[in-house]
């Protein structure tokens, strides 16, 4: 089972993740949608995730829904968020995933995030601020 993680981030909490998930998930692949096209037709099992800021997840991804929607809908799907505001993750996740693809999903999951202007800085802990369990397992979930 080959896994392609799709990512798009503007502060790195997306990214962050995406280094926890890559350890936790076998055969996993990864896509920075902000610098390659992904090649979606060769994987079965896809997750999507991207950070928020103003309550939507960021462009990149939001087209990349938009655009493949159908063939996504054929796909055994995942997907992430990276917000601050954990009072605000559901309707988050309601305005900017298509009802058909959360339906569809196996798992659903914000990994928590932090405000741009306080992003860790280099040298310090990358991970301040991310749920590193909710990563866990939503890892776990992903791949039975």
């Amino acid at each position: 089972m080959a896994v392609l993680v799709i990512y798009a981030t503007k502060t790195g909490a997306a990214a962050q993740c995406i280094k926890v998930l890559a350890e936790e998930i076998p055969n996993c692949a990864t896509c920075n949608i902000q610098m390659e096209k992904p090649a979606i037709e060769d994987f079965d099992r896809i997750i999507l995730g991207a950070g928020v800021r103003d309550g939507k997840i960021y462009k990149p991804i939001r087209d990349f829904i938009k655009k493949n929607h159908q063939e996504l809908l054929k796909k055994r799907m995942g997907y992430f968020i990276c917000n601050e505001k954990p009072k605000e993750t559901e309707e988050i996740i309601e305005r900017n995933i298509p009802a058909d693809l959360k339906e569809a999903a196996i798992c659903i999951e914000s990994f928590g995030g932090y405000k741009a202007h306080a992003a860790p800085k280099e040298g310090t802990d990358q991970l301040k601020g991310i749920f590193v369990d909710r990563i866990k397992a939503f890892s776990e979930n992903f791949i039975r």
